[in-house]
This record gives C-alpha cells, sequence and structure tokens, in this order.
C-alpha cells in the first residue's frame, strides 16, 4: 500500500493513503527528508504479543 505526504505541518505530516483515506503520522516517525509529494511504501504487521495482552484485556471488560 502506499501513501502521498499531502502536507507537513508541524511536527504532522498528512498523508493521502491509495484508497483515498487520509492519515496523520508524526513527522518523527518517518525517514529524514521527508517532503511533500513523496510516495511512502505502507505497511503494517500484527504484535502477536501486545494482540494477546488485548484480547485478554477485552475479555476481562466483557465479562
Amino acid at each position: 500500500m502506499q501513501a502521498v505526504i499531502d502536507k507537513i505541518e508541524g511536527g504532522y505530516v498528512r498523508c493521502l493513503i491509495e484508497n483515498g483515506d487520509v492519515l496523520r503520522l508524526f513527522k518523527t516517525r518517518l525517514p529524514e527528508g521527508v517532503a511533500e509529494g513523496d510516495v511512502l511504501k505502507l505497511s503494517f504487521s500484527i504484535d502477536v504479543e501486545a494482540t494477546k495482552r488485548q484480547r485478554e484485556l477485552m475479555a476481562q471488560t466483557a465479562r
């Protein structure tokens, strides 16, 4: 998945994702030197341990 940097405002970067959604990110989370118009490759992965903890919390609050 890709996103185009639409605007940089202070410490935030506004990106337009391929599907038309908008994503705001902290500029510090991106490579140094990013600029408006740059295309970013997006990828996500599952944090298995954090997911396990989250599901446990959700199960506790459902009781």
